[in-house]
């Protein structure tokens, strides 16, 4: 074990955390803006301590030009992008997604609390752009004057789930489609009422508007 790492581990805030935590114990800290570890604020401490010991993916933005510390999950999130992004702004890190980031940050560095269920990113993060998107909530953190000093994001992808609920609401559309240009009367009930789905345009024209 290096050194600092066995300095550091001595820390409770940066004790355990997978990977994440042990490359925060073996950077070079004091040559970045956020300085000597164990001199960080005691609000930045205590929400790392939470975020390495965290499964769900979470990140911190720090200081007026938002550096990130993150977890082992959001290190699969950024993808080949870690794990250069420890210590970078974060509209640098997402600099493909600055139009969409970069009002919510704002929002956040004027003291209010953002929740989103969906939002839609095109991110750069193996190699090529892709449509991704998440669900999270944007916290202010304070610091001991009361001003916001950064935010906490606890966060998840939600990318799978929603472009596979887009594919089949394509693919009931389609059939829907193919129904209508049948020639023979189609309904599709629901439930054990029966309750009418769909009619197609022949049985329409057969039984009504009903």
């Amino acid at each position: 074990m290096l050194e600092t790492e066995q300095t550091r581990s001595s820390l409770p805030f940066l004790s355990g955390g997978g990977k994440a935590g042990e490359h925060m114990r073996t950077l070079s800290w004091e040559s970045t803006l956020f300085g000597l570890p164990e001199k960080w604020p005691v609000a930045l401490q205590t929400l790392i301590s939470i975020m390495l010991g965290a499964k769900q993916a979470k990140f911190i933005a720090w200081g007026p030009e938002q550096r990130m510390l993150y977890n082992d999950a959001y290190a699969e999130i950024l993808g080949s992008k870690h794990p250069d992004s420890f210590g970078r702004p974060l509209l640098e890190v997402w600099a493909e997604s600055r139009d969409e980031l970069a009002p919510i940050i704002e929002q956040v560095y004027a003291g209010s609390s953002v929740h989103m269920d969906d939002l839609q990113l095109t991110m750069h993060r193996h190699g090529y752009p892709e449509e991704t998107h998440f669900a999270f909530s944007y916290t202010p953190i304070r610091d001991e004057a009361g001003k916001v000093a950064g935010f906490y994001c606890p966060c998840v992808e939600t990318t799978a789930q929603v472009l596979a609920e887009r594919r089949l609401r394509e693919e009931v559309e389609r059939q829907r489609r193919l129904f209508d240009q049948a020639p023979g009367f189609i309904a599709i009930y629901q439930g054990p009422e029966h309750v009418f789905e769909f009619v197609n345009a022949t049985h329409t024209r057969l039984f009504g508007n009903r």
